[in-house]
């Protein structure tokens, strides 16, 4: 019995630390997490976040669905969007911002009828 016990004692707190490394680590990670969101009564397709050195495809989002993916810049960069709206016209709007590799945060990005209805930006270094 006081083997069990001295295990739970030992376990217990080396989860809590792995649990808490984990998260920090997660928390901290490069990158700008971008989310899309349709506000539009049409589907967006093909949808592509482009960031300088690299392009993410989010594929279609419905109206009132969002999309959204962790981006990693090769350097200065700000934000494009890349779609197809609903007559199938190719478009490519200048979301703006901006953020560098290694940086941190949050893009928000809402389109309604072919066009930036909102942006939101929650960027830090590290």
């Amino acid at each position: 019995m006081k083997d069990t016990k001295r295990r739970w004692l030992i376990a217990v707190p080396i989860v809590i630390l792995v649990v808490v490394i984990v998260g920090l680590i997660v928390q901290f990670r490069p990158g700008v997490v971008v989310t899309i969101e349709n506000a539009g009564n049409t589907p967006l397709s093909s949808v592509v976040v482009h960031v300088t050195g690299a392009s993410y495809e989010l594929g279609d989002i419905a109206p009132g669905d969002s999309a959204n993916v962790r981006v990693r810049p090769k350097s200065d960069s700000s934000l494009e969007i890349e779609f197809k709206d609903a007559d199938g016209q190719a478009k490519r709007l200048n979301a703006g911002g901006y953020f560098e590799s290694g940086y941190r945060g949050t893009i928000r990005v809402s389109i309604k009828d072919g066009t930036i209805d909102k942006f939101e930006e929650d960027i830090k270094l590290w």
